[in-house]
């Protein structure tokens, strides 16, 4: 009862962005040395960072992490896949030269690699350990998760990004290792999106693995008769990794970070606080185009735009740390431009527009 209560709190104490700093660092934008709105998706990001951070003009060094989370599903053997799969994965993220690691290293973000819920504990000590369970049930055969690990799991999250924010992140950076994770994304982003994805159909016309996706997404709908409650739809499709990351968002939103997604994992995680929490979808950035079928979608739900498109085929939250390349560079424009007052231009004067 206390961890409801102290979830329900959380949630209730998410506001909107701060405006004033929304306004004084538009009037920036505005007055920098080029065309009005010509920098577009970085005065964006520039702009929604101020927001999120209550500073009109936020230092170009902004601390970050990188939080991805590791657990195994039931339903992964539907899949034709190897149970030791996650395991692998997670090895291989571990390794100082991995793509993982390489960027985050490259963007001056720490990585947390947490283990929630893996059916083998990772003996690597860059993985935290901290699973609820040793992978989650078959939701074929009955609910993922009983309630009180899907609140468990929530809380995790929570304190796994305010642990970040107290070391003074204010960038948070999300991804998932999971193997069978992305049909149980897909599953929960269609129910609480209104249906199928599109593109998931238009991939399975081409595609067998996504065929296969596109049936077990189906088969799922068709046992759900519930309402679109989202503890009720995390467990009994979710992943233990799902409501990690959604209870990650809730608290890194809470706490005044910018919480950059990577792919549809991370966006049915996102669409899940955001259900719970409207305003949550303000402190979101979407860096880049996964190309996972049902990312375009959930991003078309959550509001949120994407700028690159990299087509990469392996997630893990390589994604969501290049886009802190962005974000960086939205600071550099922000920080190292100069207004038409302050290069003195003879012609022009700082103001409105």
């Amino acid at each position: 009862m206390e961890k409801e209560k102290m979830l329900e709190q959380l949630v209730a104490s998410i506001g909107p962005l701060d405006e004033a700093a929304l306004e004084r660092c538009q009037m920036r934008l505005d007055n920098l040395t080029k065309p009005l709105g010509s920098l577009h998706h970085l005065e964006f990001l520039a702009l929604k960072l101020a927001g999120v951070t209550g500073e009109p003009r936020p230092a170009l060094q902004q601390k970050k992490s990188l939080l991805v989370v590791a657990a195994d599903h039931g339903a992964a053997a539907a899949l034709g896949e190897e149970e030791n799969t996650t395991a692998r994965r997670v090895e291989n993220a571990c390794r100082a030269s991995s793509p993982l690691r390489v960027f985050a290293s490259q963007n001056e973000a720490e990585v947390v690699l947490v283990n929630v819920g893996m059916r083998e504990k990772p003996a690597h000590e860059l993985v935290r350990q901290a699973a609820l369970a040793y992978g989650t049930g078959d939701w074929r055969q009955g609910p993922a998760l009983d309630e009180k690990t899907v609140l468990e799991a929530l809380c995790l999250g929570v304190s796994l990004a305010q642990a970040e924010a107290d070391k003074g992140v204010r960038v948070l950076g999300l991804g998932s290792i999971a193997q069978g994770g992305t049909v149980s994304a897909l599953i929960v982003s269609a129910l609480l999106g209104g249906g199928i994805p599109a593109s998931l159909r238009q991939q399975a016309a081409s595609s067998e693995p996504a065929a296969k996706w596109l049936a077990l997404v189906e088969e799922g709908l068709a046992l759900w008769y519930g309402e679109t409650d989202v503890r009720a739809v995390l467990g009994r499709y979710g992943g233990i990794e799902t409501a990690v990351l959604c209870g990650a968002i809730v608290g890194g939103a809470a706490r005044g970070m910018l919480l950059v997604l990577d792919g549809v994992e991370t966006a049915a995680a996102a669409m899940a606080a955001a259900q719970m929490q409207p305003l949550i979808k303000n402190y979101l950035v979407a860096p880049h185009a996964a190309a996972e079928p049902g990312f375009q979608e959930a991003l078309f739900w959550l509001g949120l735009p994407s700028y690159l498109r990299l087509h990469l085929q392996q997630s893990e939250g390589i994604g969501a740390v290049l886009g802190m390349s962005l974000l960086r560079a939205s600071l550099h424009m922000l920080n190292d431009m100069k207004t038409f007052g302050e290069a003195a231009v003879a012609v022009a004067q700082d103001g409105p527009g």
